[in-house]
C-alpha cells in the first residue's frame, strides 16, 4: 500500500434524516475518504458493513418490530467523518432519538439458532469491523457513536478491541469482563465511570466522591455489583440503593457502563444479578424510576415483572445533562414512572380512596397483587386538635416532597400555607405522598385538588404501604408527547395524569 496517499479531507459533516437512507450517503462519504486515505478495499468493505450494522442497529431500537423501509424519519443524524491521529473516526450523533446502546442484549454465538438470542446480532458484528468502537452520551435524549479504524500509515498500530468470538458456556458471560461486588478500593473508579457517564449532572451526588460511595456500602445503603475487565479495571455498575439502611424500600439504579464497553450486554448482566438478590433480601418492594424520554427502561423493568403505577412528572430538571452535551433541548423537565414489585406478600390493607382516584389505585393494586379494602370514606374527617405536616426538598432536582401525618380543622389552611411556601423556594415540582390507610386521605386530597394538585398515581411504599401520589407543576409546561409509554398500564397511567395536567392548566388538545 502506498503511504503517499494520504490527501483525504481532514473532515467531513453531514446532518441527514435518521432513515435507512442515510446509510448509503454515510457509506459513500466514509469509503471516498478511506480510499484517499489509503485503506485497502478488504478494509473499505468492512466500513461500509459497518455503517449498514450501526445504523440498522439504532433505528431498530428506535422502531422495534415496526421498522421497514416505509418507517418515516423521526429525527437526524449529525455525522462527521475525520482523521484524528492515526485513526479515521466515524461519529454519528443525534440530539432527539430515543435509544440505549447499553441495553443491547447480549448475543451468544452459542444460542445463535434460537431468535430470542439474536437481539445483539448486529451490534456484535460491528464490533468486528473497526478498530475502536466508543459510545458517549451527549444528552438525555440521545447520543453519540464512535466507529475507528487504524490509518494505514500509523507507526504504532491502534491496539485492535474486538470482542472473542466465543462466549463462556455456563451463564453465557463474557470472558472479557467478570462480576463481583463492589469493594472499599472501588470507590474512585466508580466515581470516575459516573462522572464519565453523566458528568456532575447525576441525581445523587454522593456517588462522586469515594468517601460517600464507601459510607454508603458500609452502612447499608448501597450494595452493588461491578463489571471489570481482564485488568481490573471498573467498566460497570449498578446498585440496589436506599434512603436509609433500615427502609423498606429498595431502589434498583445507578447503571453506567464504560463508553468503550457498551453494546456487550454487561447493562443487562449488571442488571440481573442484582434481581438474583432481590428475592434473598428483607424489604418489603423494589422500585425503579424509569425515565420516559426513551422506552428501554421500562421494556426492562417490564422484563424483570415490576409494575408501573405511577408517573411523576417533571422529576428531573432540565439542568441534568450528560457529559459531553450539545445542542441539548433543556426546554422541558423530564419525567419517570414509578414502578414497583413486592418482594413479600402483604396483608390486606383497609382504605380510604377518593373516588376520582379509585379506579386507579385498585388497577394497579390488583397488578401488584397487594389486596385492598375499600372503606366508606367522609370527605370532611378530622382526627386530631392540630394538623402536622412533614416536607423536604430535594435541592439537587429541584422538587419537594409534602405528607400529611394527622389532620383537623386547619388542616386546610395549613396545607395552603405549606404550599405557599414551597412555591417561593421556587421548586418546580410538589409531590404529595398520602397514606391511603387512614380515614382522613379523602379530606386531604380535596384540599389539594383546591390548590391545584393533579393525579400522579399508586406510589406503595413512597414512603408508606398504600400510598397516593398527587403532584403540583410550578410553572412547568409539560407535553404529553415527550413522554413515552410502554404497555397498556403506562398507556392508561399516563392518559389518566394527563387528563388531569391540562384540565387543571386549561390546555386544550
Amino acid at each position: 500500500m502506498p503511504n503517499s496517499v494520504n490527501a483525504g479531507l481532514a473532515w467531513v459533516g453531514l446532518s441527514l434524516p435518521a432513515h435507512h437512507y442515510a446509510i448509503a450517503i454515510i457509506q459513500q462519504s466514509l469509503c471516498t475518504q478511506a480510499k484517499n486515505w489509503g485503506f485497502t478495499e478488504f478494509k473499505i468493505q468492512q466500513m461500509e458493513l459497518a455503517v449498514e450494522e450501526a445504523i440498522n442497529t439504532i433505528l431498530q431500537l428506535i422502531h422495534g418490530d415496526e421498522l421497514d423501509i416505509h418507517t418515516p424519519s423521526v429525527g437526524h443524524f449529525d455525522v462527521k467523518i475525520s482523521v484524528l491521529d492515526h485513526v479515521l473516526q466515524l461519529r454519528i450523533t443525534d440530539y432527539d432519538l430515543p435509544y440505549d446502546l447499553s441495553m443491547i442484549p447480549l448475543f451468544s454465538v452459542l444460542e445463535a439458532d434460537s431468535d430470542s438470542q439474536n437481539d445483539g446480532l448486529s451490534f456484535f458484528l460491528l464490533r468486528q469491523l473497526v478498530d475502536e468502537l466508543r459510545v458517549h452520551h451527549p444528552g438525555i435524549n440521545g447520543q453519540t457513536l464512535e466507529l475507528e479504524w487504524a490509518l494505514a500509515t500509523n507507526p504504532a498500530p491502534v491496539v485492535q478491541t474486538n470482542q472473542p468470538q466465543a462466549l463462556e458456556e455456563e451463564g453465557f458471560v463474557p470472558s472479557f469482563f467478570a462480576l463481583r461486588a463492589l469493594q472499599a478500593s472501588d470507590a474512585i473508579y466508580l466515581a470516575r465511570l459516573m462522572h464519565q457517564n453523566y458528568g456532575y449532572s447525576y441525581v445523587n451526588p454522593d456517588l462522586y466522591i469515594a468517601e460517600r460511595i464507601r459510607l454508603r456500602h458500609s452502612d447499608g445503603r448501597l450494595t452493588s455489583m461491578v463489571a471489570v475487565d481482564a485488568e481490573q479495571n471498573l467498566i460497570g455498575h449498578c446498585a440496589l440503593m436506599k434512603s436509609d439502611a433500615e427502609s423498606d424500600v429498595v431502589e434498583l439504579g445507578a447503571a453506567v457502563v464504560s463508553p468503550t464497553k457498551q453494546g456487550l450486554g454487561i447493562f443487562n448482566i449488571l442488571w440481573q444479578s442484582l434481581e438474583d438478590q432481590l428475592p434473598f433480601r428483607q424489604e418489603k418492594v423494589a422500585c425503579v424510576h424509569a425515565v420516559t424520554c426513551h422506552p428501554f427502561t421500562q421494556k426492562i423493568v417490564l422484563k424483570h415483572g415490576y409494575v408501573m403505577s405511577a408517573l411523576l412528572l417533571g422529576y428531573t430538571p432540565t439542568s441534568i445533562q450528560f457529559k459531553s452535551v450539545q445542542n441539548q433541548n433543556t426546554e422541558e423537565r423530564g419525567s419517570v414512572y414509578y414502578c414497583a414489585k413486592l418482594l413479600q406478600p402483604v396483608a390486606a390493607l383497609r382504605v380510604y380512596l377518593p373516588p376520582t382516584e379509585q379506579n386507579l389505585v385498585l388497577k394497579m393494586a390488583e397488578q401488584l397483587q397487594m389486596p385492598l379494602v375499600p372503606q366508606p370514606i367522609d370527605d370532611e374527617y378530622v382526627d386530631v386538635a392540630e394538623t402536622s405536616l412533614q416536607y423536604h426538598i430535594e435541592a439537587s432536582l429541584q422538587v419537594a416532597f409534602l405528607s400529611v401525618t394527622a389532620w383537623a380543622e386547619d388542616g386546610g389552611f395549613q396545607l395552603k400555607k405549606q404550599w405557599k411556601y414551597l412555591c417561593r423556594a421556587r421548586v418546580d415540582v410538589i409531590y404529595a405522598t398520602i397514606d391511603l390507610t387512614q380515614a382522613h386521605a379523602p379530606a386531604v386530597v380535596k384540599r389539594l385538588v383546591d390548590l391545584g394538585f393533579i393525579s400522579g398515581g399508586f406510589a406503595p411504599y413512597m414512603p408508606y404501604p398504600a400510598t397516593l401520589l398527587l403532584q403540583y407543576i410550578n410553572n412547568q409546561q409539560l407535553t404529553q408527547d415527550s413522554v413515552y409509554a410502554v404497555g397498556d398500564t403506562a398507556q392508561y397511567i399516563k392518559s389518566h395524569v394527563f387528563t388531569a395536567y391540562k384540565q387543571q392548566e386549561m390546555i386544550s388538545d
